[in-house]
C-alpha cells in the first residue's frame, strides 16, 4: 500500500483486520520511506512507526529495515520523512546507517558502562568506604578480638587526611599524605600514631594480596613514634583506692573493676562475661575459646579461671541480688549487663566515673592508669611470690611457646591445680593490701617492694 504520508493520514491509520499482519504503508513521495502499524493483540497494538528500507549491498542484496521513531510526539511525517532521506543518502555513500547505530549504540554502552565503573571505583576507594570494606572483609575475620581497635585507627587516619587533604582516595593516596597525617596523630597521641600506621599497612597489604590494587604508599613506613613499654603497675595503697572507689560506684562497671582485680582478665573478657560460663560448683569461669585474645589460627580451647574466695563472693552476691535468691539466670544473660539485655558498653565514660568516685571516697588522684594495668599488676605481683613464669603465662592466657605441638594436642588439663593455688596466693597478697588483714603485711611489704624497684626503674 502506497500513500503520500501526511499528518491527518497517518492519525487516521488502523491496523490490518488480520491480527497476524502488521499494516505497512510506503510513502508516495520519498522510495524506500513508509509507516507501520501493529496489530491488535493481548498486549494492546496500533502503535504507528516510522521505518526506512534499503540494500545492503546492490541489486540482488537482502533488504534491511530501520526503525525511526514512532509517531506522534516524537516524530510527524515531515521529519521522519527528511531523516530517512538523510539516511537514504548516506547508504548512497556507502554507509550502512543501521550498521553505523549498532556502532555508536555500543560505544555508547561501552562510555556508559566505562562511566559506571569509574562511579562505582570512585565510591568504593574513597577512604572511609573502603576502610569499611576492609574492616568487614579482613579485620572482623582475621581479628575477632581486636577488629574494633583497627576500625578505630582507620576512623582517626581518615578523619586527619580529610583535614589536611579534603576528601582522598586509596587508589591515589600519596606517601606523603600519609606521613603527615600519621606525624599530627603521633603528636596528638603516640599510641594513636602507631595504631593508625599498624592499620593503613595492613590494609594496603590486604588489598594487593586480594589484588584490588597493586599500589601500596604504606609499605615501609617508619613508626611515627616510639612505642613505650608499658611498666604501669599499681601500688598496694593504689589498689585499696581503686577498690573503695569501685565498690562505691556498684553494678555494673564498680564491680566488673572488682572481678578484673582479683582475676587480672582483660577488661572485655570480663565484661562479655555470661552466667553459663560461671562454673560455681568447681569454683572456676569457663571462657569460650572465641572470646580470648587469640590469634585466628590459635587452636587451644576454652580458658579456665580459677576464681579465688573474693571472687566467688563477688559472683554470688550478683547472682542473689540480680537474679533473686535460689533462681539462676539464663546461661546466656551477661553477668555485668548494660542497656537492653546486652553486656555493657561505654567503657571510657565509665573508668572516668570510676576515677571520679576514687576521688570522692578515698581523696587521691591517682596518676594515670588503666583496667589492663591491673591485669599487668597481677603478673607482676605473682614473681615476688614465687609463681613459676609459666604458671603466670597460663593465668593469662598467653600462649607457652615452649609446649609441643604433640602436647598441645594431647594434654589440655593446663595446669589447673598450679593455677588455682597461683590465685589464692595472689589473693592472699589482696587481703593483706586492699582489706588490711595483718597476717600478710609481711607479703604486702615484700611486693610492694619490688613494685616499687619496677615503677621507678
Amino acid at each position: 500500500m502506497k500513500a503520500k504520508l501526511t499528518k491527518s493520514f497517518v492519525d487516521g491509520l488502523k491496523p490490518d483486520p488480520d491480527p497476524s499482519k502488521r499494516l505497512t504503508v510506503w510513502d508516495t513521495e520519498l522510495a524506500g520511506f513508509g509507516v507501520t502499524v501493529t496489530p491488535y493483540g493481548p498486549r494492546g497494538g496500533g502503535v504507528k512507526s516510522y521505518i526506512v528500507q534499503y540494500r545492503v549491498g546492490g541489486r540482488g542484496t537482502k533488504l534491511r529495515r530501520v526503525t525511526i521513531g514512532r509517531h506522534g510526539a516524537e516524530w510527524l511525517p515531515h521529519a521522519a520523512r527528511e531523516h530517512a532521506r538523510d539516511l537514504l543518502q548516506r547508504r548512497r555513500q556507502g554507509i550502512d546507517p543501521f550498521a553505523e547505530r549498532q556502532r555508536n549504540q555500543a560505544a555508547e554502552a561501552a562510555e556508559r558502562e566505562k562511566a559506571a565503573l569509574e562511579s562505582e571505583q570512585a565510591r568504593r576507594f574513597q577512604f572511609d568506604t573502603f576502610c569499611e570494606e576492609f574492616v568487614e572483609e579482613y579485620a572482623k575475620k582475621n581479628q575477632p578480638r581486636s577488629w574494633d581497635l583497627t576500625q578505630r585507627a582507620l576512623l582517626d587516619m581518615g578523619k586527619q587526611l580529610a583535614k589536611q587533604e579534603g576528601k582522598v582516595r586509596v587508589d591515589t593516596l600519596q606517601r606523603e599524605q600519609i606521613e603527615r597525617a600519621l606525624g599530627v596523630l603521633a603528636v596528638r597521641s603516640p599510641s594513636a600514631g602507631i595504631a593508625a600506621r599498624k592499620a593503613i599497612r595492613k590494609l594496603y597489604t590486604w588489598a594487593n594480596d586480594k589484588t584490588i590494587l597493586n599500589w601500596h604508599p604504606a609499605r615501609a613506613l617508619d613508626a611515627p613514634a616510639k612505642e613505650n613499654v608499658r611498666n604501669r603497675v599499681l601500688s598496694a595503697a593504689e589498689l585499696k583506692a581503686v577498690w573503695q572507689g569501685a565498690q562505691a560506684l556498684g553494678y555494673p562497671f564498680g564491680d566488673l573493676y572488682c572481678l578484673i582485680m582479683l582475676t587480672g582478665l582483660r577488661l572485655r573478657e570480663a565484661a562479655e562475661a555470661l552466667w553459663g560460663e560461671y562454673a560455681s560448683a568447681h569454683e572456676v569461669l569457663i571462657i569460650p575459646a572465641a572470646r580470648m585474645k587469640r590469634k585466628p589460627n590459635d587452636d587451644r580451647g576454652a580458658f579456665l579461671m580459677p576464681l579465688n574466695i573474693s571472687a566467688l563472693a563477688l559472683l554470688e552476691t550478683l547472682r542473689e541480688e540480680i537474679a533473686g535468691e535460689d533462681e539462676m539466670p539464663p546461661s546466656d544473660r551477661p553477668i555485668f549487663m548494660g542497656s537492653r539485655k546486652k553486656a555493657v558498653s561505654g567503657f571510657s565514660a565509665a573508668k572516668v566515673a570510676l576515677d571520679e568516685k576514687i576521688k570522692e571516697v578515698t581523696g587521691l588522684t591517682l596518676p594515670r592508669w588503666t583496667a589492663h594495668d591491673l591485669r599487668r599488676t597481677m603478673s607482676t605481683a605473682m614473681q615476688p611470690l614465687g609463681v613459676p613464669q609459666k604458671i603466670i603465662d597460663r593465668l593469662q592466657d598467653h600462649h607457652d611457646k615452649e609446649v609441643t605441638k604433640t602436647a598441645r594436642h594431647y594434654q589440655h588439663w593446663d595446669f589447673y591445680e598450679d593455677k588455682r593455688d597461683a590465685m589464692r596466693l595472689y589473693h592472699n597478697y589482696l587481703e593483706g593490701a586492699v582489706f588490711g588483714d595483718d597476717r600478710y603485711k609481711d607479703l604486702v611489704r615484700k611486693v610492694d617492694f619490688r613494685l616499687q624497684v619496677i615503677s621507678n626503674s
